[in-house]
């Protein structure tokens, strides 16, 4: 996949704005608050339709506007094509692929991306939302089928919590919940099972012979890592008959793939309580190298990769070990309020960007 342009209006800091890129490294200058990452997120959301950073469409509107829109030329797999991503406040987002209109689900069958910056640190150490917004973003893109689970999983969930806080009786809802919600737990278990080598990989290359693990843990207990779904539902409806009374004392649902985390460890170590600043940077950032390679590996097309300020909190070492992996790399974005590494530049189109606005550097 590549992006050939982008226009942009009223989307963040940018007015109105327009640029085409180089098919192999684009990096993008300028002072913090410039505006770098509101560009990387622009082609973000021009790739899924969404945030890499989980705002919500209401925040992408340029303050002193009530519309954004997105356009540009995306080359995939299948040929050539214009999309448009437009939001406008208080109303539904509209995406266009050739100006025909389109749901969201059908940008995550067309597209490849992978985003890297600062707020990933969250995966880390933040709490279990940020991991399981990571899990959904990039296992939708491998799978339709998931996503598809994904969105019916949500609103029955949103209609069992509705009948808990009206002290209904919740039970009708369970067994979709618990058919959809186990797919979703199987899926989610093989995908960080196949993660987890190739992050391994990337994380002892970049931090010169460190160890990282990462493991699934479903809020439902599954003790056979190659349980089925018909395990899986077992185990399921024994946790929800558990967590009867304590569901309806607190009017919310307790169990299920809302309620999963992803467990991180460095050197044998828990990452959140004992891992630095740059151990989380340099995990972040080998965990979407992994999902690149996952996704070049298993939709047949190079991901677009973006990366906001990758340098930032790692030691020289780790900086090279870095550029080292960008070798295989198709077409890259990568902000930077510093300059970049020589190895870089030299393969690179350079931009600076200033007050709105967007210039080729000679």
């Amino acid at each position: 996949m590549r992006i050939d342009t982008l226009s942009v209006t009223d989307f963040r800091n940018f007015q109105s704005l327009s640029a085409s890129f180089s098919p192999e490294i684009n990096i993008f200058h300028g002072c913090n608050g410039a505006g770098k990452t509101n560009l990387l997120e622009a082609l973000f959301v021009l790739c899924l339709g969404r945030s890499q950073r989980a705002a919500t469409d209401m925040l992408l509107v340029r303050m002193g506007s009530d519309v954004y829109r997105l356009e540009g030329v995306v080359e995939t797999e299948t040929g050539t094509q214009t999309r448009a991503v437009a939001y406008q406040t208080g109303g539904r987002k509209k995406i266009t692929i050739d100006d025909v209109a389109v749901r969201i689900a059908e940008l995550y069958e067309r597209s490849a991306v992978v985003s890297a910056g600062p707020e990933d640190s969250a995966i880390l150490s933040g709490p279990p939302s940020v991991r399981r917004n990571f899990i959904d973003i990039y296992l939708s893109q491998l799978s339709g089928r998931y996503l598809q689970d994904l969105i019916d999983y949500q609103k029955v969930l949103a209609q069992k919590n509705a009948a808990l806080k009206k002290e209904m009786d919740p039970s009708p809802f369970e067994p979709l919940l618990i058919q959809v919600g186990s797919r979703i737990i199987k899926r989610r278990m093989t995908f960080i099972a196949t993660l987890q080598e190739l992050i391994s990989t990337h994380y002892e290359e970049i931090s010169g012979g460190e160890q990282v693990r990462v493991q699934y843990q479903p809020s439902v207990p599954i003790e056979d890592r190659d349980a089925g779904e018909d395990e899986i539902e077992t185990a399921f409806q024994l946790k929800l008959y558990d967590r009867f009374v304590r569901e309806r004392a607190v009017q919310t649902s307790l169990v299920g793939p809302h309620r999963d985390e992803l467990y991180f460890e460095i050197n044998n170590f828990p990452a959140r309580t004992h891992g630095s600043q740059g151990q989380w940077r340099t995990a972040a950032i080998s965990l979407k190298l992994a999902m690149y390679d996952l996704l070049r590996e298993q939709r047949g097309t190079a991901p677009v990769l973006l990366l906001d300020e990758i340098f930032a909190e790692l030691d020289s070492r780790r900086v090279m070990g870095l550029i080292d992996a960008f070798g295989d790399f198709s077409q890259l974005f990568l902000t930077t309020a510093a300059e970049p590494p020589e190895k870089l530049k030299a393969r690179a189109r350079s931009f600076r960007i200033h007050d709105g606005d967007i210039k080729d550097i000679a």
